[in-house]
């Protein structure tokens, strides 16, 4: 390795340090006598941050029966020592997305972390209860050191293949690195930064869990790091299956959690991971996506109810106008603007997260297709505008009909899709024949006249005797269905038979 690279990472250049709010953070995280008025004194002059740890204290991450009001109950609700602990995640965050990107998949760097994080903390419970805090800290900035290499040269990361998993990144490293890596740069960077010992051991040592002490919590928090770095990683593969077991394995081995405590903790993860997303501002979007506005309302939305201390009233005030207009802007985002079910993208999202957890837990999960039958007849009749007033109405009709677990959305021009968790062939049949039924039974009603309309549904389904490759093929054979129910005359139900090779009509 050349030196002078090694010389310039170790110097930090064109690096960002820690933002005045974090020094401040932890000089007091350093203070033994520290007190509560001092610590909600410090947070309270970054509003942003006692919103989230507001919000946090509010959240599935502690599930408390009544509602934090100020800072000074989130505190007593948090603990002193993991609320600084927060707070320091919350600012390094912030200082570290400045950064911008040479040659390393920055969105998936992100879409990573908090994983990683977040499934770091989830063993943290298991494992070291009371570290829980210190535990995402340590996940959170396990791999910072890769962004701090990706700025000390543009083209480092340049032959790494495109969608290389973590440990093909460690060993492209070392046989660039004179053997070291990101975690061994990543101890030596948060040392530079006066961050406490135990976070930067963690990190340093996270490649290589069993040179830590087990005995000690900060040991343990090491080996918790590891899990949670493996566990972002098989949730990011393509084929997760083939790794939740050798994960499973490694769990049993190292901390010795088997069997149902290691499927608690996967659920535990799945939990927590909209908090996490929304507190640390990580979109799962595409890039492109994430670009909108909206999409950047819904991710700086991380409270419900801000309320500052109590004698800045107009803090308080402002925050909550903000907070009800992101609220809206969030909502809004995930909406189809004609119809006011989801959009095609929230859709693909929920169907991605559906399909994984049945995957993951071996549950049934339905899709069904719903496309009205010759709508380009009714547009070519009525118009576009009383064309839009039925695709409304279908929409209402079928909203009405779903179950509480279910979830629609408009997926094209004239085609909505409904998600069915938990559910079987069979079941899935009789809700979809229920989808028809409400639909015929009910007038249409356009600026002309009412109009009887009628639809044909696609269904298919994954369980573990059935399985799907990934949810796009989930969706391809409900598409396959549903034009067959097209070809077969319309307004009816058809499943996806996969020896059935019928063209597809137009529509």
């Amino acid at each position: 390795m050349n030196p002078e690279f090694e010389a310039r990472l170790r110097a930090q250049v064109d690096f960002p340090s820690p933002s005045r709010v974090a020094a401040d953070v932890i000089s007091l995280a350093q203070n033994p006598d520290i007190e509560i008025s001092k610590v909600a004194t410090a947070i309270s002059r970054d509003p942003a941050m006692a919103a989230k740890l507001l919000r946090i204290a509010n959240s599935a991450f502690y599930a408390q029966r009544r509602p934090s009001q100020n800072i000074r109950q989130s505190l007593v609700i948090i603990g002193l020592n993991a609320a600084l602990t927060l707070a320091l995640s919350f600012s390094l965050v912030s200082t570290l997305r400045a950064c911008k990107p040479n040659g390393i998949d920055y969105r998936r760097y992100w879409r990573r972390t908090l994983l990683a994080a977040t499934a770091t903390r989830a063993f943290a419970e298991r494992v070291c209860k009371g570290r829980d805090e210190d535990a995402f800290l340590s996940g959170l900035l396990q791999d910072v050191a890769t962004l701090a290499i990706d700025r000390a040269s543009a083209d480092f990361y340049g032959e790494l293949p495109q969608g290389a998993s973590h440990k093909q990144q460690i060993e492209y490293e070392r046989s660039r690195l004179n053997g070291k890596d990101h975690a061994y740069y990543g101890g030596e960077l948060l040392r530079a930064w006066r961050l406490p010992a135990s976070l930067c051991q963690s990190i340093e040592h996270s490649h290589n869990p069993t040179s830590a002490d087990l005995n000690t919590d900060d040991g343990k928090i090491t080996y918790c790091v590891a899990l949670g770095s493996e566990l972002a990683e098989a949730a990011l593969a393509h084929d997760r299956s083939k790794l939740l077991p050798d994960l499973a394995d490694l769990t049993a081995r190292w901390v010795g959690i088997r069997g149902d405590q290691f499927t608690e903790i996967v659920t535990r993860v799945l939990k927590l991971i909209p908090e996490a997303e929304e507190l640390y501002e990580t979109s799962i979007l595409d890039p492109e996506e994430a670009e909108t506005l909206l999409e950047q309302a819904r991710e700086l939305m991380t409270v419900r109810n801000l309320t500052a201390l109590r004698d800045v009233q107009a803090l308080q005030e402002t925050t909550a106008v903000l907070m009800n207009r992101t609220e809206e802007l969030e909502d809004a985002s995930r909406r189809d603007q004609l119809t006011g079910t989801l959009n095609r993208m929230w859709l693909e999202r929920m169907l991605e997260r559906e399909y994984t957890q049945a995957v993951m837990f071996s549950r049934s999960l339905s899709i069904a297709l719903i496309n009205l039958d010759h709508f380009r007849r009714i547009n070519d009749v009525i118009g576009h505008e009383g064309g839009d007033l039925i695709l409304k109405s279908v929409a209402d009709t079928i909203q009405a009909s779903v179950r509480g677990s279910d979830i629609l959305g408009r997926f094209s021009g004239d085609t909505f899709l409904v998600i069915l968790p938990g559910t079987d062939e069979i079941l899935a049949a009789q809700v979809a024949a229920r989808f028809l039924q409400s639909v015929n039974n009910i007038p249409h009603a356009t600026s002309q006249q009412p109009m009887n309309i009628t639809v044909s549904v696609g269904l298919a389904t994954y369980t573990p005797r059935h399985r799907f490759t990934n949810a796009t093929d989930l969706l391809q054979a409900a598409d396959h269905a549903l034009y067959r129910a097209k070809l077969t005359g319309r307004n009816r139900v058809e499943s996806f038979d996969a020896h059935d090779d019928t063209a597809k009509p137009s529509t």
